[in-house]
């Protein structure tokens, strides 16, 4: 070691400026950062070209780029709790649209449903939609429906079906005394209101539902028009009834009939929609009728999901005459769901089924049972290896004992 190397080793400088002594080119950088340094004004540097900010050739991060993330942070709260008070906000204003309706408590109540099909549709939301035939002045106890359908929602993407059910259905219920009976659908609501409708459902379609919708025609006919009218293709076969028995029901909603002149599509009023869905002698008869029910339905589902401010229209008019055993909250998670669903295309039950005149009333006899409700839950809920319960099983030999029919003509 040389006497300079020695004397520098034993002097008592710092580190960094060792380091230096030994690598020029990190005493250079060192001499240019201290220059940068010097050169800055008011503690912002000069402008021109951006210089690195370090002496190791990289540029330090400005604080202000901690200020900006921060905002966007404050941001996207604010914006979070925005749309949760926006939430809080609509499902207030649907439950208080809710709150009109005629509520019936059926807690307790037996709906017939057996362990296999609350099994095997446990992943099916089914609600009954039923449309009863009280008139103007009348209530909904003792009235007959002239239209069921059942509203079958798949819980895990919102699939949703119509499955309408033939009022005229030769089925085996319960009568006003609770004795067993075999009778048409439409009277099982004239015997005991809406919860024996869904337990007729049940007890012979193998189904799991538990809540049901029970309305007027007026409340037909109150909904449309608040909603402006909905979009129908009106058949050729179709104008002669719905002229025919519009005036009637015109009468029985409290509103006055347009006559209809042509075919096509077009724009139905309340009184026109509801005799749509109500006409059936010349116009398919009872399959026809449940087909227009569904049309006018779907009609109605996709004009309130796109008119959303005509809902406070709609509680007032036409929740009071609404019967439902949902409760406030069950309806308005329904109603905020609707957007979301997917309207699939309906069924109509049954498939095969012997229509005629049996001890001088006219009955649509399933041919038979067994084989309409296995087709249906193939058809409705996928479920291809279905087996019918043993209840199903015996209903069914009990339909064709009584009547005779084994196959049917429709």
């Amino acid at each position: 070691m040389d006497r300079k190397t020695e004397d520098f080793k034993n002097a008592h400088y710092t580190p960094e400026l060792i380091r230096q002594y030994e690598d020029p080119e990190y005493a250079r950088r060192a001499e240019e950062y201290e220059r940068r340094e010097r050169n800055k004004v008011y503690g912002r540097r000069r402008k021109g070209r951006s210089q690195p900010d370090d002496m190791y050739g990289y540029d330090k991060k400005p604080k202000k780029h901690k200020r900006h993330r921060l905002n966007k942070l404050k941001l996207f709260r604010n914006i979070v709790v925005v749309l949760l008070l926006l939430l809080v906000a609509v499902f207030a204003y649907v439950l208080s649209i809710t709150s009109k309706l005629d509520r019936e408590d059926t807690d307790g109540k037996n709906f017939a449903i057996s362990g296999q099909a609350d099994k095997e549709l446990d992943g099916y939301r089914n609600i009954a939609i039923l449309g009863s035939d009280a008139r103007k002045g009348e209530g909904y106890d003792g009235s007959r429906t002239d239209a069921v359908i059942i509203l079958s929602i798949r819980r895990i993407d919102g699939r949703v079906k119509m499955i309408s059910v033939m009022r005229d259905s030769y089925l085996k219920m319960r009568d006003k005394e609770k004795n067993v009976v075999f009778d048409k659908l439409t009277h099982a609501h004239a015997y005991g209101g809406g919860i024996n409708t869904v337990a007729t459902l049940n007890r012979n379609l193998d189904l799991n539902i538990r809540e049901y919708v029970v309305f007027k025609w007026k409340a037909v006919a109150d909904t449309v028009d608040c909603l402006g009218g909905i979009r129908v293709n009106v058949k050729s076969n179709e104008i002669g009834d719905l002229n025919h028995w519009g005036p009637e029901t015109g009468r029985n909603v409290g509103r006055k009939y347009k006559k209809i002149k042509h075919t096509g599509v077009q724009t139905l009023s309340g009184v026109q929609a509801t005799t749509y869905c109500r006409i059936r002698k010349n116009s398919g008869g009872d399959t026809g009728r449940a087909k227009r029910y569904k049309k006018v339905m779907a009609g109605v589902l996709r004009k309130a999901v796109t008119s959303p401010g005509k809902l406070g229209t709609l509680s007032n008019k036409v929740m009071p005459k609404v019967r439902t055993n949902m409760t406030q909250f069950q309806v308005a998670t329904l109603m905020l769901r609707s957007p979301m669903l997917d309207m699939e295309k309906g069924v109509s039950w049954p498939k095969t089924f012997y229509g005629g005149v049996i001890g001088g009333v006219w009955y649509a006899v399933p041919a038979t049972l067994s084989t309409n409700v296995k087709w249906l839950h193939r058809k409705a809920f996928d479920q291809n290896g279905f087996s019918q319960s043993g209840s199903v099983s015996k209903i069914s030999a009990e339909i064709v004992n009584r009547t005779g029919i084994s196959q049917g003509n429709q």
